[in-house]
């Protein structure tokens, strides 16, 4: 074969090329790489979606409201409904809590030397913690966090950042016992023990844990709180933090987050208002 014949045989096959690709091509809606761009880009996976591209994407398709990404500003939703030319509809701010007071408060059944992570420290025994349900300590929360929301307190506790959470959820998926709850703001009490351990178990391991002792449900106003297998627990949708929980609660379980949050104050566990801390402690700065 000429060269001649060769190089009418790559022109002829480039020519396929070009139209093919032409034929074949996919196109792609220029309001997705606009809306990308407002997204934080962190691809944390809240909104539901693998990342942000695929957000967009979603968002463009109309499968998902312009303010579908918790973790983005509410000035970056209003200009991605603008984009789409739609309204942002009016969300609460959601804020991740932790529902164990224990930490240093609770002593270890045996010495962990492993890797320092909760989930690896999870399969030996459930935990070097007494308490098979709380917290370990290790700060797997503090890693998986891409906002740098979490620290761990001089209690051993991790410390939400509430200025800087975003709600993304990421320490509520790493946590091995599930420690972690996304809840609106707007709800501040809360009960900081997950142990279904009958009374007089917790109280031989852990000052602060829920007893059951049903104090709490009797004296609510609404109903809002109920004991189910040794624990208490709240219904956000009745409840409308009166505190009165919070005062008759022995055990100091139950904490009302409501006055250092008017403060301005972070809100972990050492600042909680309960029946054992009349007063709110300021959280001074620690490192993890």
């Amino acid at each position: 074969m000429t060269v001649g014949a060769i190089g009418l045989l790559a022109l002829m096959f480039g020519l396929g090329l070009a139209i093919a690709a032409k034929v074949f091509a996919v196109h792609t809606d220029d309001r997705i790489e606009q809306v990308t761009e407002h997204l934080p880009g962190v691809n944390c996976g809240a909104c539901g979606y693998a990342g942000c591209s695929a957000a967009a994407e979603a968002i463009v398709k109309g499968e998902a409201p312009p303010d579908v990404c918790p973790v983005a500003t509410a000035m970056a939703h209003q200009q991605i409904a603008n984009i789409m030319g739609t309204e942002v509809g009016e969300g609460e701010r959601m804020v991740s809590v932790l529902r164990c007071s224990g930490g240093h408060k609770v002593p270890d059944k045996f010495a962990y030397n492993g890797v320092r992570d909760c989930n690896a420290a999870a399969l030996i025994q459930g935990g070097p913690k007494s308490c098979a349900y709380g917290c370990i300590g290790l700060g797997s929360c503090v890693e998986a966090c891409p906002f740098d929301a979490i620290r761990i307190g001089p209690d051993g506790l991790p410390e939400v950042i509430e200025d800087r959470c975003t709600a993304c959820g990421k320490c509520a998926e790493i946590c091995p016992n599930k420690l972690f709850a996304i809840v609106p703001v707007s709800k501040t009490v809360h009960i900081r023990c997950r142990s279904c351990d009958k009374g007089a178990i917790v109280r031989k391991i852990c000052d602060t844990g829920c007893i059951a002792c049903r104090k709490c449900e009797k004296i609510c106003p609404v109903n809002a709180i109920t004991i189910e297998n040794n624990l208490a627990s709240i219904d956000y949708n009745k409840c409308i933090a009166c505190g009165k929980c919070v005062e008759v609660c022995p055990q100091g379980t139950i904490a009302n987050y409501r006055k250092p949050r008017k403060a301005g104050d972070h809100v972990p566990a050492v600042a909680a208002v309960t029946s054992k801390t009349e007063t709110p402690q300021p959280a001074g700065e620690t490192s993890a």
